[in-house]
């Protein structure tokens, strides 16, 4: 069977300010290597002779259409359909509108969704991850990745493995939210349970029979907003009003922790990382406008431009961009969020 890509871009990258902004995102920057995070994700299932992957199909923000078309001309990819969003409706719904979408242009073919602003280090190993959760969603399921955990991380939620299915996919026996550190470090202890890395793979025909069942007012209102979807140019923008009909959820909390069609592929070892805050990127400790002295060390520095001097300090994040400049601890990484609502309130929307 034919893998339909579907990369789900409608992140705000909050956490990364100032770097990331609302008009270009965390997932359309350059944060791991020379590309950006979102034409990683392109590449690493753009169509070839050896592997099922359709041309991908974007669903994202509603005013990033050009911004992707340019990011993925940039790495010669032809997108099978660039899809907007008028609002954000949270995942549940861009599972219902891409099952919706492969079901019209490809019969019942496997969709492999999948967040824009992951780092995947081994694409071959991830590739392989996909082949066995292929085999479970054409039995029906609906299948997630568990990511090997390699220590205690209190920011991701963890998925607990139940009974084999086939090689390396099993039943899903529960999923579990953020935890606090002495809760993960039993997690890791007890074995059998695996980061939560929001990637999924599933039939049309199977995402769609769940959603019936369990979030019927999501199904209706997703199927509704892309039945009435028009042309914008090179993009399909879906209609505003179905749209904003839809009941805002995550395809965990409306399907996956409901339904007994719930898998898991494990352990899932690919260099996967979920580029959530500063503390997750690297430094340009090396460049030639970051300058560290006096024993300034273990921390995290990018700039755009500006030269930044840091003196006899530790475990800092500087940023700095044209107009803006942060400086948190590392270990407060999440808070930068709270700067954005700070800004938000002050009506700084020249700053986001």
């Amino acid at each position: 069977m034919k893998i339909q890509p579907v990369i789900m871009s409608g992140g705000a990258g909050t956490r990364l300010w100032p770097m990331s902004r609302q008009a270009k995102p965390k997932q359309f920057l350059p944060l791991v290597t020379d590309q950006s995070m979102f034409q990683e994700t392109a590449l690493r299932v753009r169509p070839a002779p050896d592997n099922e992957f359709e041309n991908p199909v974007v669903i994202a923000g509603g005013g990033h259409g050009a911004l992707i078309a340019e990011q993925l001309l940039e790495v010669d990819i032809e997108p099978g359909e660039i899809i907007l969003e008028p609002c954000p409706r949270n995942t549940a719904a861009v599972a219902a509108v891409a099952a919706s979408w492969v079901a019209k242009n490809h019969d019942d073919a496997l969709i492999l969704l999948m967040p824009a602003d992951h780092h995947i280090a081994d694409p071959t190993a991830f590739h392989q991850s996909v082949a066995h959760a292929a085999l479970a969603a054409k039995k029906g399921f609906i299948a997630t990745f568990g990511i090997k955990p390699t220590h205690a991380h209190t920011g991701y939620g963890y998925i607990e493995c139940g009974d084999a299915i086939i090689d390396s996919v099993y039943k899903v026996a529960a999923f579990k939210e953020k935890p606090q550190e002495e809760t993960a470090q039993e997690y890791l202890d007890h074995g059998g349970y695996f980061w939560n890395a929001g990637i999924f793979l599933y039939k049309a025909s199977a995402m769609l029979a769940e959603m019936e069942k369990l979030a019927p007012e999501i199904k209706a209102a997703s199927v509704d907003a892309l039945d009435k979807a028009l042309m914008s140019g090179s993009a399909l923008r879906l209609n505003e009003p179905a749209f904003s009909a839809c009941p805002p959820n995550s395809v965990d909390y409306a399907v996956m922790e409901k339904t007994d069609k719930a898998a898991i592929v494990a352990p899932v070892d690919v260099g996967w990382t979920d580029i959530g805050s500063w503390s997750e990127v690297a430094s340009q400790s090396d460049a030639p406008n970051v300058i560290e002295v006096d024993g300034a060390k273990n921390n995290i520095i990018r700039t755009d431009g500006a030269v930044i001097a840091a003196a006899g300090v530790n475990n800092l994040i500087i940023i700095a961009t044209g107009d803006s400049i942060l400086v948190a601890r590392r270990d407060n990484a999440q808070e930068v969020r709270a700067v954005v609502d700070e800004l938000k309130e002050r009506g700084r929307t020249d700053l986001l």
